[in-house]
């Protein structure tokens, strides 16, 4: 009788062990089930529409980039403002994030960081559509929203904007299921 008990406690006690580190395995998403072209194409769709994807504050960039990122994982971004996007959110296993430097290119489907010298020390975010736009890679173009502070009143929808590459810029670049 006693070697049933110690028997049975051993797998009580075994399969608790399971369960418990089952639920501590790291649950971060893989890989977007998205291509590179499907994201570009879902981005092409984005344009000329407003978003407000936390249904506060009007049509801010953040939410055109929530809107994004949502369509490739399943949920949003974390942080206030988008300067904080590359610093408030474990991008392990969904994509790498990019310091802009001299020899760095920008491709189509990126999200783009600008920091806090931006939107009133909010920054902003974007998502590259063409990531050398003047052939030289000196500029880039990203579709927008509240670039031109527009946002708050939703009277500015997302659009297409020319920008340099500045020297404090990130870019976030999604690991595409290819």
């Amino acid at each position: 009788m006693t070697k049933y008990i110690v028997r049975i406690f051993t797998y009580l006690l075994m399969a608790t062990t399971c369960l418990w580190m089952s639920s501590q395995v790291n649950t971060a998403s893989a890989a977007t089930s998205a291509t590179h072209e499907e994201s570009v194409d879902h981005t092409k769709s984005l344009e000329g529409k407003g978003w407000d994807y936390d249904n506060e504050y009007g049509w801010q960039c953040f939410d055109l980039v929530n809107e994004q990122w949502d369509y490739l994982y399943g949920h949003g971004l974390k942080g206030d403002y988008a300067k904080e996007i590359p610093t408030k959110n474990n991008f392990d296993g969904e994509a790498t994030v990019y310091k802009n430097s001299a020899t760095f290119e920008a491709k189509a489907g990126d999200i783009v960081v600008f920091n806090e010298e931006f939107g009133n020390g909010a920054g902003h975010t974007a998502i590259v559509t063409d990531g050398n736009y003047d052939g030289n890679h000196y500029k880039f173009e990203s579709l927008d929203q509240n670039w031109n502070g527009g946002g708050a009143e939703k009277t500015e929808v997302a659009h297409r904007v020319v920008h340099d590459y500045e020297s404090e810029m990130w870019f976030i670049r999604p690991d595409y299921n290819q």
